[in-house]
């Protein structure tokens, strides 16, 4: 699968610890591409984040410029049988702001899950990732993801990753899944290496809790081309 999207979210205010204050508003272009059979995947995803920083907070090192993300996740799984399965899982990022070299600032994950699938409704992944991260400890973090599809109609899926933890929940308005909506409710990161400040270097982490609704068409019956739109209202943010 391969998509390209494109975000702007508009701008809020916002105020540091030390008391500086200002606006603070965001747009992204993208591109992802997925390859995926029953036992592995890989997930190539490419952003480039244009941040807008207006008010006293804008010009100091509170504030950044622009930033781009490259990132290869993905995991290899080997069927114990119908039911269980052990995964590899792993990734890779390089994210930076400009300025910065993406060689230089590089991080990883690396773990493993045990895949539950006790029926068709229900599909169960439990595991450990370990996570590098800017300027700081490896960080063991668990790793659930689970689906489960009361219906033809609709299906819940749970995520907690450290990128994304958070609950999706989705409905399929036709009986060939060519219309689906969807509502997620998620507390998502992201993470980047920073130029070096009077200090020393730096890096920003970001926390949010979006609450996105979206709408997903595919186009033809070969469910080659799709369409998909969202908007969110982030509920909580924090740098």
């Amino acid at each position: 699968m391969l998509s390209a999207d494109y975000q702007y979210r508009g701008t809020d205010a916002v105020s540091h610890s030390g008391g500086v204050a200002g606006e603070f508003g965001r747009s992204r272009i993208g591109a992802e591409l997925i390859y995926q059979t029953p036992d592995r995947a890989v997930d190539l995803e490419w952003y480039k984040y244009a941040n807008r920083f207006g008010g006293a907070i804008a010009g100091t090192d509170r504030s950044y410029g622009d930033t781009t993300d490259v990132m290869v996740t993905g995991f290899r799984q080997w069927d114990w049988n119908q039911k269980y399965a052990v995964q590899l899982i792993y990734a890779l990022e390089f994210a930076a702001e400009e300025g910065v070299s993406l060689g230089s600032a590089h991080r990883w994950g690396l773990g493993a899950a045990t895949r539950w699938r006790p029926d068709a409704e229900t599909d169960v992944a439990l595991g450990v990732l370990l996570e590098d991260r800017f300027e700081s400890s490896i960080l063991p973090i668990p790793y659930v993801k689970a689906v489960w599809r009361p219906c033809k109609y609709g299906e819940v899926e749970l995520r907690a990753t450290g990128l994304q933890n958070g609950i999706i929940v989705r409905g399929f308005l036709t009986e060939d899944h060519a219309t689906t909506i969807d509502l997620t409710v998620a507390y998502e990161t992201l993470s980047f290496a920073l130029t070096d400040g009077s200090y020393g270097s730096r890096a920003v982490a970001i926390g949010e809790v979006p609450i996105r609704f979206g709408v997903t068409q595919f186009l033809e019956k070969s469910g080659t081309w799709f369409v998909r739109g969202s908007a969110e209202w982030v509920a909580f943010a924090r740098h």
